[in-house]
């Protein structure tokens, strides 16, 4: 007949940069343009990261998307930086990102973000997954 068997099953964490491709887009400012503001979601949240690098890597892994313009690289020295990132999520929905992160010592980074994509609840999505 056979015998019942067990198998452990170890944690699985599956979070909203599962769903995203790293899709780059040649210019990001007339992407973002062209998509315009009617799905928009914004918020501001801080980051409690030490650095505007560790800022990047988080909402990088955070979204799973693509850094344009070369804004995935932090200028030394700087105390702000504008992060743009584009992608396309589940269903083939592009998504852009427009994050302005601001470094204030002994709290962490301060993060602007707008989302733009196809639909305002993907949107609503992204600015969500990103808090700190």
């Amino acid at each position: 007949e056979g015998f019942e068997e067990e198998y452990p099953l170890e944690d699985l964490s599956i979070g909203t940069s599962d769903y995203m491709a790293r899709v780059a887009v040649p210019d990001f400012r007339s992407s973002w343009e062209t998509m315009g503001n009617t799905h928009e979601a914004m918020d501001k949240y801080l980051l409690h990261v030490k650095t505007l690098e560790e800022a990047v890597a988080s909402m990088v892994d955070s979204l799973g998307m693509q850094p344009c313009d070369g804004t995935g690289v932090v200028k030394a020295e700087g105390k702000s930086h504008m992060l743009h990132l584009s992608g396309v999520f589940v269903g083939g929905k592009s998504a852009l990102v427009r994050s302005q992160l601001s470094l204030q010592s002994g709290e962490g980074v301060v993060v602007k973000i707008a989302v733009r994509s196809e639909e305002v609840g993907l949107s609503q999505i992204l600015v969500g997954s990103v808090s700190g």
